[in-house]
């Protein structure tokens, strides 16, 4: 079942188009992530899916149900909405998290329980009487994850959650986030610019590039022009498909990247001979960058990247087959 389903959604600010999406569908109790470029509209979509704006055009479903802009209070008790840049209310860090639950009716003894879990949920115990204003971007961010998840919303909107912590409340909030969705059987989508990131981490990806959703995970992004089967971006030539006849860009999944000591003969039609130039954990796997004229960032697992001997100046060759290209 479809927790959203988007047809022919449009939005503008002041007639400058920001999104057109043809066809969307989010997966019910599943953990997705939205990635694309800083600008591509990401922060835009969640606010329609937040029902904080209303589309121009088109439909946005809800477990199946038309929205049509009816009823927006009841709508967003049913979603919660974590911001890049969270608003905090004047008060205590218990005073925002138990706001929601106030405003709900839920009896103070109760609500300061749930808001107490919620804080030591996301990492704060020990926050509940600090002033808001006296909190960092990451413990703000967190303060607003638990204002939201003591609501226990359906479904979890976040914008960029990664952005403001540090390397230890970021492997916290990616348990919490695949928690929701995986355990507790909701539904999460969250969106980031750090793609790879986002592909390591979640159960689907939604690419949305220049207002539009495309089918290419946006990463190994290219910039150049087709010419007879072969994509030339100034630096390599890379064969495609043979029916890809248009597009400007060029992304490969890197998931589909294959690593080796030597080029590979077999149905792989693109074998480039590059340098490791990093290597850092992503989630269960390895994301390994080489610069092979153009840099190629791939997920391998440490078994993968322990057998071919990886380390930083190693030189290896990036393979791919044809029908890995995606040109939009």
């Amino acid at each position: 079942m479809s927790a959203y389903f988007l047809d022919r959604v449009a939005f503008a600010y002041a007639g400058s188009p920001a999104l057109r999406i043809d066809r969307m569908v989010v997966e019910a109790g599943r953990l997705t992530a939205l990635i694309g470029p800083n600008g591509s509209g990401k922060s835009t979509l969640l606010n329609l899916l937040a029902f904080l704006k209303q589309p121009d055009e088109g439909e946005i479903y809800l477990f199946g149900r038309r929205t049509d802009g009816g009823d927006l209070p009841s709508l967003r008790r049913r979603v919660g909405f974590v911001a890049q840049n969270p608003y905090l209310l004047r008060g205590t860090v218990l005073d925002n998290v138990s706001l929601g639950l106030k405003l709900r009716g839920i009896p103070r003894t109760e609500r300061r329980t749930k808001a107490l879990t919620a804080l030591e949920r996301v990492g704060l115990a020990g926050f509940a009487e600090r002033p808001a204003h006296e909190l960092s971007g990451g413990e703000g961010q967190k303060t607003a994850l638990a204002r939201t998840l003591v609501l226990e919303p359906e479904i979890l909107l976040f914008d960029e959650p990664f952005t403001y912590l540090d390397q230890a409340s970021v492997a916290l909030t990616e348990t919490i986030l695949a928690d929701y969705a995986r355990k507790e059987g909701r539904t999460v989508l969250f969106s980031t610019h750090d793609r790879l990131h986002g592909l390591a981490l979640a159960d689907d990806v939604l690419s949305l590039f220049d207002g539009r959703l495309v089918n290419a995970r946006l990463i190994n992004v290219l910039h150049g022009r087709l010419r007879d089967g072969w994509f030339d971006t100034g630096k390599l030539l890379v064969r495609v498909a043979e029916d890809i006849t248009r597009g400007a860009h060029l992304a490969v999944d890197p998931s589909e990247i294959v690593l080796s000591p030597a080029p590979l003969t077999s149905s792989i039609r693109n074998s480039f001979e590059g340098r490791v130039v990093i290597i850092a954990e992503e989630g269960a796997r390895a994301r390994v960058t080489v610069d092979a004229g153009e840099k190629f960032h791939a997920l391998i697992t440490p078994e993968s990247m322990q057998r071919l001997g990886l380390v930083l100046g190693k030189i290896v060759w990036v393979n791919f087959k044809a029908n890995a290209v995606k040109v939009f």
